[in-house]
């Protein structure tokens, strides 16, 4: 019979919140103990300057979930001697022997992500790939890489793998950029690349604007992670895998709360695996193939919400109105005022759905003139005024 619970246990949570894994284990544990609590939780999060949790055994810990990610934690969870799971432990934690390779962990299926990333890109007919890993390779950037490249050669294609760096490029993001721009210079185009995860895929694409690279057109960018905050605001935004890991974590907790009533004593592995990938422009498919169009495209979705006109996109691309128009409608079937609309519109969508902003500044901030103009443009398109769109989403 499970052992009941005298008092409302104290479990410590070990999840630096600058990692966008941790954060959605995070909302799985609390999740967890909505449903399932009391308990009192002490979160560390892994800010400068936070109290620390040095001894926990006098503090009263019955169990622990998380990542061991300092010398500090990990010298006081072994003192601790309580049940724990741990988040994406170190391959040498797991070696026979270690103090921590008998307890349960929660690991990453990251060959699985990149097998998704793969067959994403093989799905949009793309025929040539690259991969940019963490710059210190580790395991799980090694092995999304090696996933990656093997599901294309099976399909029959090669993968550029980036690499090469020396100790001050992997140290200093800034030293590292000329390296990485002649790099992805050197790609042949169009190319289908994965970025190991967000915050890489990021640097990636900030290298394509310093090195005059068009994304998508040139170099189509997937993540991983999905960090909203992130892919929203870069520029493209960016499309990333979203993975399983809010889920994974309300299942660790789940093996938790059976370990601290000593109903099992069972070693688990649990594993999070991709969900799905989440489509922005960085992998839109349309391929772009006039420059002067690709020029105006860029120029609009940098500037669309700032209030310019047709005659604002063909100043800038040096090209006459009708010219332009012309090309537009030859290339994408439609005519510069609906390309600014769209990317207005979509920036309309984007914050209906994320803020509480009035409606009337949501319009203002997208550069339209008259509310009642974008309410007819919206309803068009999605069949409900933007009332009913935020209460849906």
């Amino acid at each position: 019979m499970p052992r009941v619970l005298k008092q409302i246990p104290q479990v410590a949570v070990l999840l630096p919140m600058s990692v966008k894994v941790c954060r959605d284990m995070r909302r799985g544990v609390l999740r967890y103990v909505h449903r399932h609590g009391p308990w009192s939780l002490h979160i560390i999060e892994g800010r400068a300057g936070e109290q620390k949790l040095v001894n926990m055994r006098d503090w009263g810990c019955a169990g622990i979930i998380g990542r061991l990610y300092t010398p500090e934690l990990l010298k006081s969870a072994l003192s601790a001697h309580v049940p724990m799971v741990l988040m994406d432990p170190a391959a040498e934690w797991l070696r026979r022997g270690h103090p921590l390779s008998r307890r349960s962990i929660v690991r990453s299926d990251t060959v699985a992500v990149g097998r998704m990333a793969a067959e994403y890109f093989l799905e949009r007919k793309f025929t040539n790939f690259a991969y940019v890993g963490e710059v210190h390779d580790v395991w799980w950037s090694v092995q999304r890489g090696a996933a990656f490249a093997q599901s294309l050669q099976a399909a029959g294609f090669t993968c550029h793998l980036y690499g090469g760096l020396t100790a001050k490029e992997r140290d200093d993001a800034g030293f590292e950029r000329e390296h990485l721009c002649a790099w992805l210079r050197g790609l042949p185009k169009p190319v289908a690349l994965l970025a190991a995860m967000d915050n890489r895929g990021r640097q990636v694409l900030d290298a394509c604007a310093l090195a005059g690279i068009s994304v998508p057109q040139e170099v189509a960018l997937l993540g991983v992670d999905n960090d909203d905050d992130l892919c929203e605001t870069t520029a493209p935004p960016m499309s990333s895998i979203l993975l399983d890991a809010e889920r994974i974590s309300y299942e660790a907790m789940r093996h938790l709360d059976l370990l601290m009533r000593r109903a099992t004593n069972k070693r688990e592995t649990l594993t999070y695996g991709p969900l799905h990938v989440i489509t922005r422009r960085s992998t839109e498919t349309t391929q772009v193939s006039d420059p002067l169009v690709v020029r105006a495209l860029e120029f609009i979705t940098l500037n669309a919400c700032s209030g310019i006109g047709v005659l604002h996109v063909s100043r800038h691309v040096n090209a006459s109105r009708r010219l332009l128009e012309i090309r537009f409608r030859d290339e994408l079937g439609h005519t510069i005022l609906e390309a600014i609309q769209r990317v207005r519109i979509k920036r309309v969508c984007s914050l209906l759905r994320e803020t509480n902003l009035p409606i009337s500044e949501i319009v203002r901030d997208c550069g339209f003139d008259s509310e009642s103009h974008v309410g007819t443009l919206f309803r068009r398109r999605f069949s409900c005024s933007m009332r009913e769109y935020r209460h849906r989403s």
